[in-house]
């Protein structure tokens, strides 16, 4: 008890209590700061959005002229009967 007793002691000689608080003090300041920035970021993404407005870019298909579809899933499956004929 003697320790928790001298602790304590130091704490009130050394103006501890004044420095926790004044750190207490900060953390909430900067946490509510935090939370106001979070708060507005959306109003601002949008004022932003009207200023430079999002490009929209629609993707390029590209297909080969002439090509069968058909002939290759032929050639596939006919490669696979194929290989299970000669496994089995």
């Amino acid at each position: 008890m003697d320790f928790l007793q001298k602790g304590l002691q130091n704490i009130v000689e050394q103006d501890g209590y004044s420095l926790s608080i004044a750190g207490m003090g900060i953390v909430f300041f900067a946490l509510a700061f935090i939370a106001l920035i979070i708060k507005i970021l959306p109003f601002f993404l949008m004022l932003l959005d009207k200023i430079v407005p999002e490009k929209i870019v629609e993707p390029v298909v590209r297909t080969r002229p002439g090509s069968d579809d058909g002939a290759i899933i032929a050639a596939i499956a006919s490669a696979i009967y194929k290989k299970k004929k000669q496994v089995g």
